[in-house]
Formats: structure tokens, sequence, C-alpha cells
């Protein structure tokens, strides 16, 4: 069987659903947009506010630091502006002292003990003095004093130890030095030397002498750099790096004497030579363009934002600073999520305030939405009921329209053939009453009584045929109106079939918007086609209504017996229009059974319990019988003679 056509639809989501996320919306994004901009503006502001901090905290450490390394340099001077000190240079540096300076054994022995008490001094006055010595122009060390830090003995036993060439030709410019940054492995003390020119203040020339050299550990800088562990918050340190960017001073002991750039060949080969760091392995390099950038910069300060480590994603906030003393830089640094951890506090209990609200909008929109949707769902699925029943009701319309038209379409057919057999009839009327005028012709040829019946006999027949056909006109008028009425009845049942469906259409139209409005699953609305017209209509069909041809006209009007009784519509019989038989004429249905105009003649006898065929109803004559007008053969049309038997049947007009 054929199946019903559907027409399927997205699933779109519930109305409580949408209303549920309206109010979530409704509810979280003011506070998205607060938090959104309390976050963007507060981690602005921190990060202003901790590069501040940073540069706040780099400037005074840098100050200390500065303060510190030219006090050193200041002692410097002061050693060797003292006049004794500058006497046993040139008494002892010299080949040739001045002769301004006076250079016999006791003044050389009382130059020697004043100077020597003035480096005890010096060592005394910083406890990060290693040692401090003197030495000539061309580097031969004349008085040393290896610093204990204690009062009463200040001075160790001496050690001998050389001074590198470059800074020997540099002091001997007349500049104070400060020789680069090395790192003793036994002390785990890095340290470095300030050499400071001697010359007698008599020489207006200022002639160089020698000069003096203090080695100085780094300690009170690592100390300084040590502190800034977490200083600015969690995770932040400092490191200073000298002029190669080496970090010679780090609050992170792994960072220790690794570069911040890459370094040249030569500075590389240098370092290694002089075992500056305490061996001759090559300087670990930390490939960090922004820090390289940095310290490549002419500016005294700069920020900027960059990893500590070489491929890592945590950013920091750096603060750079340069120290005026000293060719180093000074790097203080602290974690952004640091540096905004008030700021990811603030958003951490927004986010949670954000799910507690989500919570409660989803469930006060769920209810909201299922208390306003729970009426538009129970209308929606009473349309949807209305719907199909209406479109039942349309289609069962339509199939009660179509009935009608088949009605409609087997009355006209019986219509024109009973008009046709009405004509019949008159003419056969017409041609019997020409044979009684014929018969009374020629009466004189036939006995009187045999004239006499003949003609009473055919007159009889004639009035007979007369009054049939005129009640069969008569039923022909009444087939017409009531052909007539129900053609108004079919058009009326179509048009309300067509309005039905249009109202049907509609509805599920409206049914459509408000499930579309109310969300889930929109129902599929089945449209009745084929199917349900065929399983409505089967039931209603006779087995014997197939459509044949009309009655065949019979050959001749005649047949050889007597006319049964007349009788042509009995008292008790109810005669009710049905189907043609196949090939026959119509049949019609009595109180004892189904009988017709035509039967063998025209096609396949009538079903009665009685008899076949014929007007007959409860009588035995009747017009049709088993040979209906033509019998079982006989051709009207082919028929010359008038008088000819029918056919091979039984008599057309006596019935059985």
């Amino acid at each position: 069987m054929a199946q019903g056509q559907r027409r399927a639809h997205p699933r779109r989501l519930s109305l409580s659903v949408r209303l549920s996320l309206l109010v979530l919306f409704a509810a979280l994004a003011p506070l998205a947009i607060v938090v959104a901009i309390n976050t963007y503006t507060a981690s602005g502001k921190l990060v202003s506010q901790a590069r501040t901090a940073l540069s706040t905290d780099g400037t005074s450490k840098v100050a200390q630091l500065d303060l510190y390394m030219r006090e050193r340099t200041l002692d410097g001077f002061a050693l060797t502006t003292l006049p004794t000190a500058q006497a046993y240079v040139a008494c002892t540096g010299l080949p040739q002292p001045p002769a301004t300076v006076p250079c016999d054994d006791v003044d050389v022995a009382l130059y020697k003990a004043s100077s020597l008490r003035g480096l005890a001094v010096g060592t005394l006055r910083d406890v990060h003095y290693v040692v401090l010595s003197l030495f000539s122009a061309r580097g031969d060390m004349l008085l040393t004093c290896v610093a204990t830090h204690n009062t009463k003995t200040p001075c160790a036993q001496p050690v001998p130890y050389s001074v590198p060439k470059q800074y020997i030709g540099a002091v001997q410019g007349g500049k104070q030095v400060i020789s680069a940054v090395y790192y003793d492995p036994q002390a785990k003390t890095a340290y470095v030397h300030i050499y400071t020119p001697i010359a007698l203040e008599q020489d207006p020339q200022h002639h160089v002498l020698g000069f003096l050299d203090g080695r100085v550990n780094l300690d009170y800088m690592w100390g300084v750099v040590g502190s800034e562990k977490d200083a600015n918050g969690s995770g932040s340190y400092a490191f200073i790096t000298d002029e190669n960017g080496v970090r010679i001073a780090d609050t992170k002991p792994d960072g220790l004497f690794h570069a911040v750039m890459p370094l040249n060949a030569a500075t590389l080969q240098q370092i290694a030579a002089e075992r500056r760091f305490g061996s001759d392995t090559p300087v670990p390099q930390d490939d960090l363009p922004t820090l390289a950038t940095s310290l490549k910069s002419t500016a005294s300060e700069d920020a900027f934002q960059a990893p500590a480590v070489p491929g890592s994603t945590v950013q920091y906030q750096y603060v750079r600073e340069r120290m005026t003393t000293v060719p180093w830089t000074y790097f203080v640094l602290s974690p952004l999520s640091t540096v905004t951890q008030v700021a990811d506090a603030q958003v951490q209990t927004s986010l949670i305030s954000a799910g507690v609200v989500a919570v409660l909008a989803i469930l006060i929109g769920l209810l909201i939405g299922r208390g306003t949707t729970r009426p538009v769902s129970e209308a929606s699925a009473e349309l949807a009921g209305a719907a199909v029943s209406l479109k039942k009701l349309a289609s069962r319309q339509e199939n009660s329209a179509g009935e009608q038209q088949w009605v409609i379409d087997a009355c006209r057919t019986g219509l024109e053939s009973v008009r046709y057999l009405s004509d019949a009839m008159n003419q056969a009327a017409r041609r019997i009453i020409e044979a009684s005028n014929w018969f009374g012709d020629y009466w004189d040829r036939l006995t009187e009584d045999q004239a006499r019946r003949t003609v009473q006999h055919l007159l009889e027949l004639a009035r007979y045929v007369d009054e049939a056909a005129r009640r069969q006109q008569a039923s022909s008028d009444r087939l017409g109106k009531a052909i007539t009425v129900t053609t108004q009845v079919s058009d009326q049942l179509a048009a309300g079939a067509n309005a039905a469906t249009t109202s049907a259409e509609q509805l599920e139209q409206v049914v459509t918007n408000l499930q579309r409005v109310v969300g889930g699953r929109i129902p599929v609305m089945a449209e009745l086609g084929d199917e349900f017209e065929m399983e409505q209509l089967e039931p209603m069909m006779p087995a014997h209504m197939p459509m044949a041809a009309g009655p065949r006209v019979p050959a001749s009007p005649f047949g050889p017996g007597r006319p049964g009784r007349l009788d042509l519509a009995p008292p008790n019989a109810q005669r009710q229009l049905m189907a043609p038989g196949a090939g026959g004429g119509w049949g019609g249905q009595s109180m004892q059974g189904a009988q017709g105009w035509g039967a063998a003649g025209g096609g396949a006898p009538g079903q009665s319990q009685v008899f076949s065929g014929g007007y007959g109803g409860e009588y035995d004559a009747g017009y049709g019988g088993d040979g209906g007008y033509g019998g079982y053969g006989g051709d009207y049309t082919q028929q010359q003679d008038p008088w000819a038997n029918a056919g091979q049947g039984r008599q057309g007009w006596n019935g059985r």
C-alpha cells in the first residue's frame, strides 16, 4: 500500500531551555562585562604598579651598590694620598727616586711602617677587603696586607701575586681601574681588584710612581641581590650582569656566571684563558634577545616583559638599572602571574560567583520556562490532534464527494439508458399502432373473430407500451431531478472538503509555529493520501458495481407468445437504481430480488431469488424475463421483418 507523505522538521531547543539561556545571559553578561573591564583595568594598573615598584626597588638597590663601590674607590684614593705611601713607593719602586724625597734607610723604614698601618686600617674599614697591596709602576709588589679583620693583627702573612698586564697599562695612564669579576672556587666568592695610581703630590705632572691594589669580594653585592628573593612578590628575584652580559651576582645560584646573550669568540677565549670564573670551561650562554636588546640600549633605565629562561612561556616584568661606578647592570624581575595575582584572584572569585549565578539562573529559567511553555505545549498538542482530525474529516469528505460523483455518473448513465429505452418503447408503440392499422385494413382476409381479437390485442399492447413509456418518462424526469440535487450536494461536499483541507493546513501551520516557539521536536503531521482513501472507500463499494456498456436495443418489440400481465410498478416493490451488469442493462432491486431492463440479451442476467431480469417484482410477468428485449441473440438493426423471432432465447415479452 502507498505510504503517506511526511514532512520532517528540524529539532529546536525547547522554550524552557531558551528561557534558561536568556536568564543565564541576562545574569552573566553584566557580570562578565564588569569582570572583564575590572580585570583589564586592574591588570593594567597592577602591571604599572609592579613596574613602578620594581623600578623604585631597582633604583634604590643600584644607588646602594653604587655607594658601596664608590666608598671602595674612595678608600683607594685615601690610601694613595698618604705621604708615607707615596714616599715608600718612590723610594722602593723607582730606579732613581726624586731628589725631593729622602730615601735613606731610616726614612724607608718609617715609610714602610706607616704605609703598612695604612693598609691595615684599610682592611679594617670594610670586612669585604681581601688584600691591599702597593705595586711599582712596572707591577712589582712592594708591600701587602692580607686582611684578617682583627684589630690586633690586621695583616696576615703576605702571599705574592701578580697583576695582569692590561690593568698595569691602564693604571699607568693615571686613572683608577676596576678589574673584571673573578671567582675563587675555594673560597666560593667572587671579587674584583680596584687599582688606584700613586703619584707625588708635589709633582705638578703627577707622574705615576706605582699603584694600590685593593681586592674586594662581592659578598656584599651578593647579599643585596640575594635579599631580592620574593621581595616583589612570589617568584621575584634580581641579578647583576657585567659589561659582557655575564651574571656576576644572581639570586638563583643556577644562573650565576651565565651570559644572557651570545658572546663573541675573543671574549670567550679571554675569559677561559684567565680562568676568570674558576675554570677554563666556556661560559654558558642563554639566548634572551629581549635582555640583549635592553643591554645594548644607551638608556640608563628600561622596563619590559620577557621570559627569564630560554624557551619558557612564563613572562616576567623586568626593570633594568645601570650602575655608575662600575659598568654593570642591575636587573630586578617578577612573574606577571605574581604581578596580576590580585586581578587573577578577583577573576577566580568572579568565576565562582558566576558559576553560582549560572546555576541559579538555569534553575530559575527552567522553572519559568516550564511554567510558561506548559499551557502552550498542551494547546499545541490539542491543536495538533484537531488538525489531524480535521484532515481526516476533509479526507472523508473528499471520499464522499468522490462517491457522490461516481453516483452522479452512474445516474447519468442510467438516465441515458432509460431515455434510450423510452424512445425505443415509443417507437415500438408507434409500430404496434401502425400494425394495428394494417390489421384493420386487411381484416377482411381474416375471420371476424380473429381479426377482432387481433386488433383488440394489438391495441391493448400499444396502450400497454404507451403507458410503460409514459411511466418510464416520468421516472426519467425524477431521475434527472435526483441527479441535479445530487450534483449540488456533491459540489457542496467538494467545497466543504476543500475548505476543510485549507483549514487543516492553516491549523497545521499554526501548530508548527507554536511548536517552534515552544521548542523541542516538532511532531510530524501525516498527510492522508491514497492509502486512507482506498481504506475508507473499499468497504463501501459493492462487488457488482463495475461500469459497463449500456443496454443493447432488442431486435424486435414482438414475440410470438402472449404478453404477460401488466404490472409496471407493483405497490410493494421498492426499486433502487444499481450498477449496470457486465455488458448488459441496468438492474433493479425489488422485495424478492434484482431485476433490470436487460438480462441475457444485454449481458449477464440479474440476480433474484425467484427469477432473472424484468420489472417483475413478485409476479411471473415483466418486461424482461430471461430473454429481455432481444432474447439471447437477435439484433433489431439486422432484422428486416418486424414479425421475426427476436432470438434463440425465451420470449421477450412473456417473461417466464
